[in-house]
């Protein structure tokens, strides 16, 4: 006669305690659900669009961490079955941002206690759920005893109910004495929040409109909510502007000129995946002063993995780079595209291989803007060096150079530009014709460049110079006439070692 399975306490453990690397998970599972609360809250007349609140409360004093909503609660009679249960989900899996029921105990692994506060309308109740995290932990690491899952769940937990007002509907999370400071940290977990939770684009981002305009104009639509860190609403943070940082301040490096937009339908004639990302000079990777540098994936405009999860997409490895080129987005719209348990990327899936299949294509277009801006900012530079270095000469023609050894260091170096002048102008003309002919939206950059020196130079061709036969030494003017020769040489030495140091200096 074959045993009875049986479900060992550990796998408690690899469920809620050992679940995700970066503790600030939670927010995301208990914001997950609460927006999940509120789509129903809305759907059942108990909320309008707008007047939801998700409010995260963190106390560094007290130690203590708070998630409230004011969605619709849970049903006294449900409230057991509910939150008390492992991986016992009654939402829809392809619907529903949450649907596995693990996320709302991810809390266990850095408090003492973790407790549920809920009221559902219409129900003069309030329940509360209390999990003792620190029993939870005990019993686990207690090799000496073997108890089953369901019978860890019922020692640790603990309901009680009291008298609410009739009318109240809400839940609320709290952690007592968390014990990371990671948890604790406002800024940080600010930060996190804005570009993982679905909340809106802060309106100091100028494409923000472009952005509303093209998802109007092709019926798309992304869900965001009211969500505060200690009463202050976040907003994904995308600036027009890209900076680095400068003494512990910052400084711009580069504007966000502006958004170009993607979009792919499947076979069925619906679409898969759509997003969105900045043009600007692309000069090079954004800092982590940028809190939103990088192409986002997100689900429910719930962010998948992290800043650095479209880098795959980059079909070679050296061309990952150019993933923090860009602000961006992409939207996952198919319900086959289903988050994975830990959510850092998708669960396998036909849908997902072709995701994959056509996102890399996209990508290729993005890897090619990059290269031909650094093909197109190169060639200028090198055009406009030359010229800065036959205006150098003229005037050392005019005035006189501090040494033979000068002019025919400059008459060298010449020589070299010449050559690469010639090989620049031709990939400048090549690139500014592919940018033309293929609508490139480096059409933009460049009508942004052509103020600068590099391309105004670069368009003009280059000037033959008249170079004399003789040497003229700048001792050779009138005021050093009172020198003798060898004074006259030395001065030209001193002019020499200026020169030499002014130079280094600039390097």
């Amino acid at each position: 006669m074959m045993d009875n399975p049986q479900i060992g306490k550990d796998v408690i453990e690899s469920l809620t305690l050992g679940m995700y690397e970066d503790c600030r998970f939670i927010y995301r599972e208990y914001i997950q659900n609460a927006a999940d609360a509120v789509d129903k809250a809305i759907s059942l007349s108990l909320l309008k669009k707008g007047e939801e609140a998700i409010h995260v409360t963190i106390d560094i004093d007290n130690k203590k961490i708070s998630i409230h909503d004011n969605a619709t609660g849970i049903e006294q009679s449900n409230v057991m079955r509910i939150l008390r249960n492992i991986a016992h989900s009654t939402k829809k899996r392809g619907e529903d941002k949450g649907f596995r029921g693990i996320g709302r105990l991810g809390g266990l692994g850095y408090c003492s206690k973790l407790i549920f506060k809920t009221s559902y309308y219409g129900e003069p109740v309030k329940s509360i759920m209390t999990w003792d995290a620190e029993m939870l932990k005990n019993i686990i690491n207690d090799r000496r005893s073997n108890e089953e899952a369901v019978q860890v769940l019922s020692q640790v937990t603990q309901l009680e109910t009291c008298n609410e007002d009739i009318e109240a509907h809400y839940f609320e999370v709290v952690m007592e004495n968390v014990t990371s400071d990671d948890l604790l940290d406002i800024n940080s977990v600010t930060e996190y929040l804005s570009m993982v939770a679905p909340v809106d684009i802060s309106s100091q981002f100028i494409f923000r409109s472009k952005i509303r305009n093209y998802m109007k104009g092709n019926k798309l639509s992304v869900d965001t909510y009211n969500i505060f860190v200690n009463n202050d609403q976040i907003y994904k943070p995308y600036t027009s502007a890209i900076y680095e940082d400068n003494n512990g301040g910052k400084r711009k490096v580069d504007d966000i000129l502006d958004v170009e937009f993607l979009l792919t339908k499947d076979n069925k004639g619906e679409v898969m995946y759509w997003g969105w990302y900045t043009i600007s000079c692309l000069k090079g990777q954004m800092k982590p002063k940028n809190i939103a540098r990088g192409i986002r994936l997100r689900k429910e405009n719930i962010q998948i993995g992290d800043e650095e999860i479209c880098k795959k997409f980059f079909t070679k490895t050296e061309d990952q780079r150019f993933s923090f080129y860009y602000f961006g987005e992409i939207h996952a719209l198919s319900k086959g595209l289903i988050p994975n348990s830990r959510r850092d990327y998708f669960s396998d899936s036909i849908e997902c291989v072709e995701f994959e299949k056509c996102i890399k294509q996209d990508f290729l277009k993005l890897k090619e803007l990059c290269y031909d801006a650094q093909k197109l900012r190169s060639s200028a530079t090198t055009i406009a060096k030359g010229q800065e270095l036959r205006a150098k000469i003229e005037e050392k023609e005019k005035n006189g150079y501090t040494s033979q050894t000068e002019r025919e260091e400059l008459r060298r170096q010449l020589e070299d530009y010449q050559v690469k002048e010639k090989q620049a102008g031709k990939q400048l003309k090549n690139v500014q014709q592919k940018i033309e002919n293929t609508n490139s939206p480096l059409k933009n950059v460049i009508n942004k460049l052509k103020p600068q020196a590099e391309l105004s130079i670069a368009e003009r061709k280059p000037e033959e110079i008249k170079l004399d036969s003789k040497t003229k030494y700048r001792t050779d003017k009138p005021i050093y006439s009172r020198f003798s020769k060898q004074e006259k040489k030395l001065i030209g030495r001193i002019y020499t070692a200026i020169g030499n140091a002014i130079a280094d200096e600039k390097l």
